[in-house]
């Protein structure tokens, strides 16, 4: 899975929505397991820009983009965002009963006119 994202510089909304599938293409159900979510960006190699473990939130999803549910949403806070622009990779790993899913994909920072 690789989904490409592009935020303005610390931009609060929209949320990042995902529909995470598992090795047979099934929906992973999120809602259960209680997983712990982490989310970095930075470049693949190097020392992540961002680490949020928090404002993440599991569903169990339907459906596909965009007109399903999400079964992952992350929410962004006031300042967290603002990130020198430029192109990243993001890393969204989920640890559900000790088994470690990993996604990966881009997310392109903004410059804002001021």
């Amino acid at each position: 899975m690789s989904t490409a994202l592009s935020y303005a510089k610390s931009a609060e909304r929209p949320a990042a929505e995902f529909w995470l599938f598992d090795d047979d293409g099934t929906l992973i159900d999120l809602s259960t397991g209680s997983p712990t979510f982490s989310f970095k960006i930075g470049h693949l190699g190097s020392a992540a820009v961002l680490t949020k473990t928090s404002g993440i939130a599991g569903a169990a999803g339907a459906g596909t983009e965009p007109d399903g549910t999400p079964n992952c949403v992350v929410t962004w806070t006031t300042g967290e965002l603002n990130l020198t622009p430029g192109r990243y990779a993001w890393q969204l790993t989920i640890n559900t009963s000790s088994l470690d899913r990993v996604f990966y994909g881009s997310i392109t920072i903004l410059d804002v006119i001021s």
